[in-house]
């Protein structure tokens, strides 16, 4: 796990350098440590467990994707006066050495300066 977070976080690092452009909602995408503390659950009340943050890590580069290709929001929500924008696609995810069709969410947070900021990303396993 360790390996896998320490790669991870090299590449959210490279990512929070180069914001990506979301057509969905016509603005550039800010990546800050606030989508990295609520994937890893290393801040506030939110604990994951630790296979369902090996996923959310490795769904990183694919939440990229989906925010620079995506077209639709599939959700809004308000919660306590945030807003939170949710994009969803089918990609193809490596699943023990077989690739299989997941629908993958990404969150987007609206901040008080009316930016957008990622805040997650999940898949839906199929039973």
């Amino acid at each position: 796990m360790r390996l896998v977070k320490e790669k991870a976080w090299k590449y959210y690092n490279k990512w929070r350098k180069n914001p990506p452009y979301s057509p969905a909602l016509k603005s550039k995408v800010r990546v800050s440590l606030k989508g990295w503390d609520h994937i890893t659950g290393s801040t506030g009340h939110k604990k994951r467990a630790i296979g369902d943050v090996y996923r959310r890590l490795k769904l990183l580069p694919y939440a990229d994707k989906i925010i620079k290709t995506s077209t639709t929001i599939q959700n809004i929500v308000e919660k306590k006066s945030r807003k939170f924008y949710a994009i969803e696609a089918m990609i193809e995810v490596k699943q023990d050495s077989k690739r299989v069709s997941r629908k993958v969410r990404v969150v987007i947070e609206r901040d008080r300066n009316g930016g957008y900021v990622f805040l997650s990303v999940m898949d839906k396993k199929r039973r």
